[in-house]
């Protein structure tokens, strides 16, 4: 008998192998300046925006448990050089020897987090999104199984928490919200979720894969 846990993570699966194809699923999101038309060019942002950029991958790590597929995601450490803090997928730069923006995301995954590569069964890719300080990341989807022990690594990640699927995919949870630099209005990508408010690349990418997880492409 199939139980509870097994349709629901066929469910999904299914849905986001067939969604992966979508050109919306598949575009470069060029996150800063979709959402702040008005100041692209701008000198105060110019720099921030706009430097040469890295690319880097993340994992969107999914995870079945007994009454959800959840989404994990971690809060970096307060000790790290950047974006101490924030929450953040699995995920760094690129290295010279990795082949693939997969082998990133699944090498970086078992540094941070302890997932084992073998323990995740890749789905597919989401297209490029490009965020501030000149990362251009590529979003890796896969299934991690129930049984990896997931470990955070002290020096890079603080705590490891989930958030449900189901939650994820209700666009009624994403917003943009209003931040200030040097006195100037921003929008920023956000999702918040209990007491972590995930924001930025992560809540845009999360906002990118939502819209994946659509039956029909978002309007």
């Amino acid at each position: 008998m199939t139980n509870h846990s097994d349709a629901t993570e066929d469910h999904w699966r299914a849905r986001i192998e067939e969604n992966l194809q979508r050109a919306s699923a598949l575009r470069v999101r060029e996150l800063f300046s979709e959402i702040n038309p008005n100041l692209v060019g701008d000198k105060l942002f110019e720099k921030r925006w706009t430097a040469e950029r890295k690319d880097a991958a993340v994992l969107v790590p999914l995870i079945r448990r007994p009454e959800s597929l959840n989404v994990i995601l971690t809060v970096r450490s307060p000790k790290m050089r950047s974006h101490a803090g924030q929450i953040s997928f699995p995920g760094g730069k690129s290295d010279p020897d990795d082949k693939t923006p997969i082998e990133t995301a699944l090498r970086e995954a078992h540094e941070e987090v302890n997932i084992a590569p073998e323990n995740v069964d890749v789905i597919g890719s989401l297209g490029v999104h490009k965020g501030g300080l000149g990362f251009s990341v590529t979003p890796v989807v896969g299934i991690v199984s129930s049984e990896a022990d997931l470990r955070p690594c002290p020096h890079e990640v603080d705590e490891i928490f989930e958030a449900p699927i189901d939650f994820v995919a209700n666009l009624d949870n994403h917003i943009l919200e209003e931040r200030l630099l040097n006195g100037v209005p921003y929008k920023m990508f956000a999702l918040p979720f209990g007491r972590f408010h995930i924001w930025g690349l992560t809540a845009g990418i999360l906002r990118t894969f939502a819209e994946t997880l659509q039956k029909e492409d978002a309007k």
